[in-house]
């Protein structure tokens, strides 16, 4: 199955490639400032050019830049059109008999947002990994501690799955699931960066232990996420980095989960 919001040749850079830190640049670039460089980009450099010297640029790093924003913009749009409501997720839920809880807060003024998306992930995980006799924690929120050939690593934060359990996991994930009724806030800045941290732990611990681990993500919540577009593409470009291995947002869940980690659960099994 195609991952829906990968794009192939950028994900065979690598994650160590210097492209990623200014592309990482370009996104902190704020309002016109990002055009700005974009249209600098396109135009050979000059004596008037801001950024060829300060960033070390050539003609080959201006086009990717601007290959890769243009390309990107695509998937971002799908990405947002994959966004449910918090209504949808529920009705998903209760055509597939899932059962979920609810996030209480003191202030009952506040949204009391449901954990559609808690479930739906720890439901399907559970049935594909009871199939194949495979063991799943699908809702620990603790760390998870690999220890491979006297090398250890442990998440620098809770995760929110992990199979077959929280010690020597081959497959983990987190979810990120907004569904109040605002305009988001740093919360989704916050979630880039978290799945940054745990991502590219994960890959340095990869190259010592030469341990393949999966690192996959779920987004979803419309509302939210509508509002913070340019975090929803810094996941985007997570996942083409390779620090995020699966990316699923909103309806992708529904349909890419299953087969996806059956494919992983499988092989593993098999092997």
């Amino acid at each position: 199955m195609r991952a829906q919001f990968s794009l192939d040749h950028w994900r065979k850079l690598g994650w160590k490639s210097p492209f990623w830190e200014l592309l990482r640049f370009y996104c902190s670039l704020r309002g016109g400032e990002q055009k700005e460089f974009l249209k600098e980009c396109a135009a050979p450099k000059s004596s008037s050019s801001k950024w060829w010297d300060l960033l070390n640029l050539n003609d080959d790093a201006a086009k990717f830049i601007i290959t890769y924003s243009s390309q990107r913009e695509k998937l971002l749009r799908n990405a947002l059109a994959a966004l449910r409501t918090e209504e949808e997720a529920k009705a998903y839920c209760e055509s597939e008999l899932i059962d979920w809880k609810v996030t209480k807060t003191k202030n009952k003024e506040h949204h009391q947002s449901s954990k559609t998306l808690i479930a739906t992930v720890g439901t399907i995980a559970t049935k594909v990994c009871t199939k194949f006799g495979e063991t799943v924690d699908s809702d620990p929120y603790r760390r998870c501690v690999w220890c491979v050939a006297n090398h250890l690593h442990v998440t620098a934060r809770n995760l929110d799955g992990a199979i077959p359990s929280l010690r020597d996991p081959y497959i983990v994930w987190e979810i990120k699931e907004y569904w109040g009724k605002t305009s988001g806030g740093s919360k989704m800045s916050d979630a880039v960066y978290e799945c940054h941290l745990v991502g590219r732990e994960l890959r340095e611990f990869e190259e010592k232990s030469k341990r393949k681990i999966i690192h996959a993500v779920f987004l979803d919540g419309k509302d939210q996420w509508h509002s913070r577009k340019s975090d929803l593409a810094r996941f985007i470009d997570l996942h083409n980095q390779g620090l995020i291995d699966h990316l699923f947002i909103g309806r992708t869940i529904e349909t890419d989960w299953k087969p996806i980690l059956t494919n992983l659960v499988k092989s593993r099994k098999v092997t």
